[in-house]
């Protein structure tokens, strides 16, 4: 048996992914979440205690701070149960989760990056999508927004996220296509830093093209209104969003060395990457895509989460963790 904590009231990248992975991992052994704001199968607190009270094989895997230090405590109250942590942040850990991590009996990272910063060992597994979910669509509009064509940013609004660098290259753009705009889609972690934005926009005359929406359990209609996604963060813990956008066929355009972007994306030809903060690189990349001059084949971008980012790939290589042989 298997059970994905998630303690997290929002929507986010880790809600996504245990979202996805825990249909798949159905088809192989019992698997639920304990906790909340999630759509996922779930178990209750009564079946909780008396799974880990039983003789029964089981596997808590937990994904942030506050869920492993519960399974630690269930773990005190002499819960039985193997413990794992995924680790989705590529910083170096604080003393904390630190101190959290070494008490787990397995550690997942997600990237190369993250994995040498963390000062035990671990096993490194890849995200994978569903790509059944995300794939190529028929366009569709969103309500309220006006322009034909979308370039989307998916993610919190904050400035490691790097919003304002996008802005930034697109003023002129949006100003001579009337037909294009600019969504970010996120709840807003940083009321000045939206305040900005909008300010600039409205400095620019292209208040009218830019929009602020938000957080959505819904983003799938986002990809499929999108004609192009950007990515601009300074850092990534994986970057679920380049997967997604990709698995859907989309021109996506990613800062390089964060995150998988520069492991996925192979520049010009199944995407474009621009160094961090540099909005002159990626206003050039940018120009080039909207008037046509560059593009590139849906189903080419696709292929490349198929072939090597699926999200069966990644539940496979958890389930090896895991010695579903012996979970029972």
């Amino acid at each position: 048996m298997i059970i994905h904590f998630h303690f997290h009231s929002r929507a986010t990248g880790i809600t996504r992914t245990v979202e996805s992975i825990v249909p798949i991992l159905n088809k192989y052994s019992g698997s639920f979440v304990f906790g909340y704001g999630i759509k996922a199968p779930k178990i209750s607190w009564i079946s909780l205690l008396r799974l880990i009270y039983s003789d029964r094989k089981l596997v808590i895997h937990t994904h942030r701070n506050i869920e492993i230090l519960f399974a630690l405590f269930l773990r005190k109250m002499r819960g039985k149960f193997k413990l794992i942590f995924t680790r989705h942040s590529d910083g170096k850990p604080a003393k904390l989760s630190c101190l959290l991590m070494k008490k787990a009996d397995h550690l997942v990272t997600l990237n190369s990056t993250m994995a040498e910063n963390i000062p035990y060992p671990n096993t490194l597994i890849k995200h994978g999508v569903n790509i059944d979910i995300f794939k190529i669509h028929k366009k569709q509009k969103i309500a309220n927004i006006h322009q034909k064509n979308l370039i989307s940013i998916i993610g919190r609004i904050r400035p490691p996220k790097g919003q304002i660098v996008v802005l930034r290259a697109l003023t002129a753009i949006l100003r001579n296509n009337s037909d294009w705009g600019l969504v970010m889609i996120g709840k807003i972690d940083d009321k000045k830093y939206a305040e900005e934005i909008m300010s600039m926009a409205s400095e620019n005359g292209i208040a009218s093209q830019v929009y602020i929406m938000p957080e959505s359990n819904k983003i799938i209609d986002y990809y499929f209104a999108s004609n192009i996604i950007v990515i601009a963060s300074f850092t990534e813990g994986f970057s679920l969003v380049c997967l997604e956008a990709m698995a859907c066929g989309l021109i996506t355009v990613a800062t390089e060395s964060v995150g998988i972007h520069s492991k996925v994306i192979n520049h010009g030809e199944n995407g474009f990457l621009f160094p961090k903060n540099d909005h002159e690189y990626l206003r050039k990349i940018l120009t080039d895509i909207i008037s046509g001059k560059i593009n590139l084949d849906p189903d080419k971008i696709r292929q490349t989460v198929i072939d090597k980012w699926s999200l069966e790939r990644s539940v496979k290589d958890l389930l090896k963790l895991y010695e579903i042989s012996q979970v029972n």
